[in-house]
């Protein structure tokens, strides 16, 4: 008896959703594969940048200290911070070093090592030194809680993945541009996170938070906010709502007795 192999049915290898499907539910869960690996990387790199031996930094920063020069303007704001990190509760693990720039740009940063720099612009729009205090606690506050070391390794870990990954090609770019934008929100957490302890110090100094959002008030009527996931910093109005709850939260008065700034701060 012989054998006679069956003919497959009609339409067999036919698809018919066709490849197309199946190639872009290939691309779309690699990229998010690769976006939730890069998330997660950068996540632990931030959060376990916190452990990060102090000394690290001070040891990277030390030129800075080169360029400190000991005039009254760097005197005034070195003490004047010494204070506000003993009445904010700074980690005593951590110092803090000021520098004074005679720049007319309104600003004030912290960086690597617990190096905070105030810019002559900033004193020149403050009035009191309850409003100088809140900008200079603000900025204590991001080395209390090590923001500085914990937004290079997340940015530094980032950047060799995406190099690693994308190479310099337009992928790369638009995949940057993506995660940069999503590490807009983590910057924002922390300046919310600053603003508070910064109030915190305030109120801790002097009994009440008069002006202390007077920086803000003041940004208020010069600029319009751009929308807040475009921002590595809250919206300006919503900060002084923020600061003016927290300190009806925490029962911290809202009116109290001011000290002008020295008068060189206003020259």
């Amino acid at each position: 008896m012989g054998y006679t192999n069956r003919q497959p049915p009609e339409g067999i290898n036919n698809v018919e959703t066709g490849w197309q499907r199946d190639f872009v539910i290939l691309v779309v869960g690699f990229f998010a594969v690769m976006a939730l690996l890069i998330w997660l990387l950068v996540q632990v790199l931030g959060w376990s940048a916190r452990w990060v031996p102090f000394s690290w930094e001070q040891a990277l920063t030390r030129s800075l200290e080169e360029t400190l020069e000991p005039n009254e303007q760097q005197v005034y704001l070195q003490t004047f911070a010494d204070q506000l990190a003993e009445a904010g509760g700074l980690d005593e693990s951590l110092s803090i070093v000021v520098h004074y720039e005679d720049r007319k740009t309104v600003n004030a940063f912290a960086t690597l090592g617990g190096h905070v720099f105030i810019l002559r612009g900033l004193l020149e729009e403050v009035e009191t030194e309850q409003a100088l205090a809140f900008v200079l606690a603000h900025e204590i506050a991001h080395v209390h809680y090590r923001h500085p070391v914990r937004a290079a390794s997340r940015q530094l870990g980032f950047t060799v993945v995406m190099a690693m990954v994308f190479g310099r090609t337009d992928v790369g770019t638009l995949v940057g541009t993506g995660g940069h934008m999503a590490m807009l929100d983590y910057s924002r957490k922390q300046e919310l996170e600053a603003d508070a302890w910064a109030l915190h110090a305030v109120h801790n100094l002097y009994g009440h938070v008069e002006d202390a959002d007077a920086l803000f008030r003041w940004l208020d009527q010069q600029t319009t906010s751009p929308p807040a996931w475009l921002s590595s910093h809250p919206n300006t109005r919503e900060r002084i709502q923020y600061l003016n709850a927290l300190a009806q939260e925490h029962g911290y008065p809202l009116e109290g007795e001011t000290t002008p700034l020295p008068a060189w701060a206003q020259d």
